[in-house]
């Protein structure tokens, strides 16, 4: 197993697009060229608040921190309609259901999806497990489902499911996923999955500890390396690192819902014309 570990998730992203381009193994893929860390991948953020990824080679427009606050907002919407987050990627036309459901609203499965017997949601199930007992190991939240096995499935959610483990005195997330594109996903998973941890830790009662991303294939397309290249040989200014302590509070204001938008001005302190 790979490991990455860092307090803060830009180092981290530096990390593996080095492993990626070094030493990433070749593969053709539903053919397409693709590079893969070629044994599980474990990432380890310290401090889950500085889950957002602010290296400038990666934010050559607003698109990325317009499109995480589209699919923020869709996941905690917990819609399965595309029709909510069609306007940010058209991605999703490609995987749609024929009814033009979605089902990887990851939100869907946390706030809204009832639980056979209780009928809370998943999210609930596992307040109430860690408050009845901080130490329980029941505070899973299920992501990839039996109903997702159907042949024509397009959308088969990459996220197994979220643990949430009380260890030091602190609360854990360990994240499972199957398929990790280290470009179109790991950038937009991380920050709703800390989100998810914090929370649940909030309702519990008890302070956030470690976020641990664990990854069976973590890859990247043949059309990002160019890009991956840059990110592994950057070296950020203490200009960056300023922006990054900024854009970060700036993301934690707006999932606390304290200011109703984040992108523009996330935009404004990168320095990205809107």
């Amino acid at each position: 197993m790979k490991t990455f570990t860092a307090d803060n998730i830009n180092d981290i992203y530096m990390q593996v697009s080095k492993e990626l381009m070094q030493n990433g193994d070749e593969r053709h893929v539903r053919g397409l060229n693709t590079r893969e860390i070629d044994e599980e991948v474990c990432i380890i953020l310290e401090n889950p608040i500085n889950s957002l990824v602010t290296l400038p080679p990666r934010h050559l427009d607003e698109r990325v921190y317009k499109y995480l606050e589209g699919e923020f907002n869709w996941f905690k919407s917990g819609v399965l309609d595309i029709a909510p987050i069609q306007p940010y990627a058209h991605f999703w036309d490609k995987i749609a259901n024929h009814d033009k459901t979605i089902n990887s609203n990851y939100g869907y499965y946390t706030f809204y999806q009832p639980t056979p017997e209780a009928g809370m949601s998943q999210f609930d199930w596992c307040v109430k497990k860690l408050k009845d007992d901080n130490y329980s190991r029941q505070a899973v939240i299920n992501i990839n489902q039996i109903q997702h096995k159907y042949l024509e499935n397009k959308d088969f959610c990459c996220t197994i499911g979220s643990h949430f483990l009380f260890r030091k005195g602190k609360l854990d997330c360990v994240n499972w996923m199957r398929s990790n594109d280290f470009i179109f996903g790991s950038q937009y998973n991380w920050p709703w999955f800390c989100f998810v941890q914090q929370e649940i830790a909030k309702a519990v009662g008890v302070p956030v500890g470690r976020y641990v991303h664990m990854v069976s294939s973590l890859h990247t397309y043949d059309n990002h390396y160019k890009m991956l290249e840059e990110v592994a040989n950057y070296v950020p200014t203490d200009e960056d690192k300023e922006k990054e302590k900024k854009i970060s509070q700036l993301w934690q204001d707006f999932t606390e819902g304290k200011i109703p938008t984040f992108w523009g001005e996330a935009c404004r302190i990168a320095g990205i014309k809107v």
